[in-house]
């Protein structure tokens, strides 16, 4: 049997725990190592592309720290997490907030997930865009806790708790599995 290493780009312990909790559903026994890896994109990701590009530059550092560290036959997957605003124009607000997970296995073959997206307040949408500020920062004060992001997120505290951060990023992280989940419906799938 293999061994199975995953690395997620991320030094985020929300990120990490979320990425944990679906590879638990999955397997049995694995290693997990994480890296803090550059996105290369904003702090505050507006778009599609941009948000993937951010998720995929994550999972693409972890996956070669991996091959770097393992250089048997271990099965390996580097995973990136990223979360941004995309253009809806139906929303409010313009924008909902969506949370990606890019998994790239060591073939460097790609699998993408996403998470509930959900709508800031206008306000909070004006600011970020004429300032150029993070949703993390308007909602850490908002909140008055500057670590949200680390913890339950904008989400928890939009939500009073109902939902946090690593529940949405957890879901995210089991729809990019999806291809490990059923390998058998995925395996002529085209890449």
């Amino acid at each position: 049997m293999k061994k199975i290493e995953v690395c997620v780009g991320s030094s985020n312990p929300t990120k990490i725990q979320a990425v944990k909790i679906a590879f638990d559903k999955i397997y049995r026994d694995y290693n997990l190592f994480h890296i803090n890896a550059d996105s290369k994109i904003p702090n505050q990701p507006i778009g599609i592309d941009i948000i993937l590009k951010g998720a995929f530059n994550r999972a693409k550092e972890a996956n070669s720290y991996l091959k770097h560290k393992f250089k048997d036959n271990s099965e390996i997957f580097g995973v990136g997490i990223e979360a941004g605003l995309v253009k809806i124009s139906m929303a409010n607000s313009n924008y909902l907030d969506f949370q990606f997970c890019v998994i790239i296995d060591k073939d460097d073959k790609l699998s993408l997930g996403s998470g509930t997206a959900f709508e800031y307040p206008q306000y909070i949408i004006d600011d970020v865009i004429a300032n150029k500020k993070e949703i993390g920062e308007i909602i850490g004060i908002l909140a008055n806790n500057m670590n949200l992001k680390n913890e339950n997120g904008a989400i928890g505290y939009l939500s009073n708790n109902f939902i946090n951060r690593r529940d949405i990023l957890y879901q995210a992280v089991i729809c990019a599995l999806l291809p490990q989940i059923n390998k058998e419906l995925y395996l002529n799938s085209k890449h």
